[in-house]
Formats: structure tokens, sequence, C-alpha cells
């Protein structure tokens, strides 16, 4: 029905103009001007017309509950870190000695991250180590995400694809995956969310401390390049609110290296709160 009336007013527009013509006389190069400029308008219309069609049938979300707890005060971590793997859930017949050193190795991440983030951010370890896989349950520590009052995703640390695959490891060996998941990402300010991605990409990723200002350059870029990527998904489906994913895997150095400085002073992290003091 749009589409017949469309085009019956291109049909009026050129009978008008046809009369218009003959009774004033107008040359033929302006009288098709003019008719190119009526048809564009009317086109014009019919696309705006079409356009709040399409705005209508857009279902438009209340945030203002979200708003509000993203605004709200910062949330507390209130840690339940897992005894052991399959204290956690995990299946005992399923852990193999890299679960058990990849779980030892971050029994301090949630703490220094919370020592490192902005302060809206606070990093929550859950008690469970049933994490998710390519096709089959995993192994590995699982954190609940919080910007303030908001929880806004979540993230799981497992093995990385270089010791799952590697027939003969080495003692010193060692890579992790984080898988990160986050909602409500638009409403975060981007310095705070290129900040959560920079320090997971910083702790979990390879690190030469000979080349410290390199690698941290590279843990930049690499947040910005995956805030680009959602910005630009957001943008073409503006009518959706699509969910951030971010997925860094390394040998953890930095991680490594600051849980050796804790061990030989002495310090537990965990032992106040796994969280730095915040006025």
């Amino acid at each position: 029905m749009g589409r017949f009336k469309f085009y019956l007013g291109i049909g009026a527009a050129v009978a008008a103009a046809s009369v218009v013509k003959s009774f004033f006389g107008i040359s033929d190069l302006w009288m098709t001007i003019g008719v190119i400029a009526a048809i564009g308008a009317i086109a014009l219309m019919h696309i705006e017309s079409r356009l709040d069609t399409v705005e209508a049938r857009v279902v438009h979300t209340d945030y203002s509950g979200v708003l509000a707890l993203l605004e709200g005060p910062r949330h507390v971590p209130q840690h339940r870190q897992p005894e052991s793997l399959a204290g956690g859930g995990a299946i005992s017949s399923w852990i193999r000695p890299e679960h058990e050193v990849l779980f030892h190795d971050f029994r301090w991440f949630a703490a220094l991250l919370n020592k490192h983030l902005a302060d809206p951010w606070a990093i929550e370890e859950l008690p469970s180590t049933d994490a998710r896989g390519y096709d089959a349950p995993d192994i590995g520590r699982t954190y609940a995400v919080w910007y303030n009052s908001c929880e806004v995703g979540s993230f799981q640390v497992t093995l990385g694809a270089g010791m799952l695959l590697a027939r003969q490891k080495s003692t010193g060996e060692r890579s992790a995956r984080v898988e990160l998941n986050l909602h409500y990402l638009r409403f975060i300010p981007y310095v705070h969310a290129r900040g959560l991605l920079y320090e997971l990409a910083l702790m979990v990723g390879s690190f030469d401390r000979a080349r410290d200002d390199e690698w941290r350059s590279k843990a930049q870029i690499r947040a910005a390049d995956a805030l680009s990527g959602h910005l630009w998904e957001a943008v073409r489906r503006p009518d959706q609110a699509p969910h951030f994913e971010f997925v860094v895997e390394g040998s953890y150095d930095l991680l490594r290296d600051q849980n050796d400085h804790w061990t030989k002073h002495g310090y537990d992290p965990m032992a106040d709160g796994g969280d730095r003091k915040r006025d």
C-alpha cells in the first residue's frame, strides 16, 4: 500500500507539472529540473515515513534501574574462594597437575586486580571451579565483575591452549586463558572500560621487564582495539544492546612476579579482604 501511494504521488506530480508547463510556458529544461526536485521531495517524505515506522517497532528498554546501580555505591567484594578444584565442583577424574598449578597461581588474582583497577570496579571470586570449555565443561577459577552496585559480568580463568596441547610440559611452563563477558558496557566510561581490559591483558599476557614500556603499550592497544570493535557493532545495530566478550591468553609473567614478591614478604592479600584500602 505504501509503495502504491509513493508511485501515485509521483504520477500526480508529473501531471501537475505538465499543466503548469503548458499554462506558464516553462522551458523543457526548467520543467525537467522541477519534476526531478518534486520526485526527490516525495521520495524523501516516503523514506522518512518508513524510518518512523521502523523506529516505532523498536523496543526501547528502560535502563533507569541499571543506571541507578551503576551510579550507586561501590560493591565491596565478598570472595568465596574454593578450597580445592574438586571442592568447587570440578570433575575429579578430569583434574590434571597443570590444573592444580593454574589454580594455585591465580589464588590472589582477584585481589591484585582490585588493587590496580579504578574505584568503581570490584572483582569477586566465586566458589565454582566448573568453567565453560569449547565443547565440554572445563576447570578453573570463576569471578563476578561489579561496577559500583551493578553486577555487570563475569570471567573465568582456565588453562591456555599451549598447556592443553603440549605433550611434554616443563614444570616452569605456564599458559592461562581468561574469558570476560560484560553487559551494559555502553553505560561505563571509556577510560574505566579500557582500564579493566588493559589490566587483564597486562597480567595474563606475556611480559618482559626489559621491554616494560613496549609490553604495556601492547596491552593498551589490545584493550582499545577490543572496545573499538564493540563500538562498531553497537553503532551498526543501534536497536540492540550487544554484550561484550574479551579473551586474552598468555604466560601471565607479571602475575607470577607479583605472587613471588608477596610470598617472599609473607603477605597474603586475601587476608584483608582481597581488596585495596579505599577512602
